[in-house]
């Protein structure tokens, strides 16, 4: 209960006291407040009849600045999702010409074993922006970081970091 009257106390008027008979009468969200009707709002005890207009409009603003914000982030990780592709296709590149002869071998497999399963996560972690943007973000920040300077090091090391990397995104 503490964090629903910590949001409603971000809008100016509104006090401990007042987010706590705000919560009690129902309207526990910062959404349910903008979407208040002023007179039903008047009923709750202690409010000033003078700001509630003013609470209500704050508290519209509040949930479209929240939207946005939203919408920018998921921008954002799409965008990042993108350059982790090109990423593994240019490693993907780097590897078949560093390592040509023993790309056939076991290890070599293994690689483009792991790198068709880092892109299937990938891909699932883009489907999941919507729905999980906090989770996502932190999946594929440790994902980037884990593939940063994945071209240096022989083919077992690149295939175990790949996996550490894509375990990373399995967590989303």
């Amino acid at each position: 209960m503490k964090h629903e009257t910590k949001q409603l106390q971000k809008l100016r008027g509104i006090g401990e006291v007042l987010a706590k008979r705000f919560f009690d009468a129902g309207y526990d969200t910062v959404a349910k407040v903008a979407s208040a009707d002023v007179e039903d709002l008047k009923k709750i005890p202690g409010v000033n009849p003078r700001m509630l207009q003013q609470i209500v409009t704050q508290a519209g603003v509040l949930i479209e600045e929240a939207a946005k914000s939203r919408d920018e982030k998921i921008g954002e990780l799409k965008q990042q999702a993108a350059s982790m592709k090109m990423q593994i296709n240019d490693l993907a590149v780097d590897v078949r010409d560093r390592f040509k002869e023993e790309i056939s071998g076991k290890a070599g497999c293994k690689v483009e074993k792991e790198i068709r399963k880092f892109v299937l996560s990938l891909e699932k972690v883009e489907g999941k922006l919507e729905s999980k943007v906090k989770k996502a973000g932190k999946g594929l920040a440790k994902a980037e970081s884990r593939i940063m300077g994945l071209a240096e090091g022989g083919l077992k090391d690149i295939a175990g970091k790949l996996k550490k990397a894509r375990k990373s995104l399995k967590r989303v």
